[in-house]
């Protein structure tokens, strides 16, 4: 097989692993079981292997010189940090989101807000968590700001893997829904001060909920 194909292979181990940890499919501390994701992929054990690896620097898998690979678990002071730094960044793009959101961007909020709501209705979790993924996403693509794009980029991965946690709680879709459409009115209505109280209010809330679930999950 030529090195193309055998990226190729590795990629597809990759997003298929990674996307069952960042959905809570596999759970933090769980092993990792190359044999069956070789079998259910229908390839070898190497571009499994390869795939575990670049998890491992991405912090999502660790390596037990006795267990193999496991997802790794996070502590609560762990979740606690990450929803502090996330504040902090949060903060400056919502800042610059009511400064240059276009109409059309506005929009495409509104779209993935109704995207949202039909997902609750039809209790799609994994939709629903989705929808508020690109909710977000398009929040950091409005900022304009290639900088700050690329400093989230980094620590996406984590941040999506709370977001999962706390929206599976009981009641956590319905409060999400009320406080991203909240948030998206007073974007239009080009209110700073209450964008950024909102966004704080959201994160607090987000935060003490993932440390509560951590302890129970992690």
């Amino acid at each position: 097989m030529n090195k193309s194909g055998k990226s190729a292979l590795r990629y597809k181990a990759y997003e298929t692993i990674k996307s069952k940890i960042l959905n809570l499919e596999i759970k933090p501390g769980d092993k990792i079981h190359e044999n069956d994701f070789a079998k259910s992929l229908n390839i070898s054990r190497t571009p499994v292997r390869e795939a575990l690896l670049l998890l491992q620097q991405e912090g999502l898998v660790i390596c037990s010189n006795n267990l193999g690979f496991l997802v790794n678990r996070y502590t609560r002071k762990d979740a606690d940090e990450y929803f502090k730094v996330r504040e902090v960044i949060e903060e400056l793009v919502i800042s610059l989101v009511v400064e240059r959101i276009t109409d059309q961007e506005q929009s495409y909020l509104k779209n993935c807000l109704n995207k949202a709501k039909t997902s609750a209705k039809r209790k799609k979790l994994n939709e629903f968590i989705q929808c508020i993924k690109e909710f977000h996403d398009l929040l950091y693509s409005a900022t304009k700001s290639k900088v700050l794009i690329e400093v989230i980029s980094r620590l996406a991965d984590k941040f999506h893997l709370l977001r999962t946690v706390v929206l599976s709680s009981p009641g956590a879709m319905a409060n999400s829904i009320a406080q991203h459409a909240e948030m998206l009115k007073a974007i239009e209505n080009k209110d700073k001060k209450k964008c950024r109280w909102l966004m704080k209010n959201h994160l607090e809330e987000a935060r003490k909920r993932a440390g509560e679930l951590v302890q129970i999950l992690f």
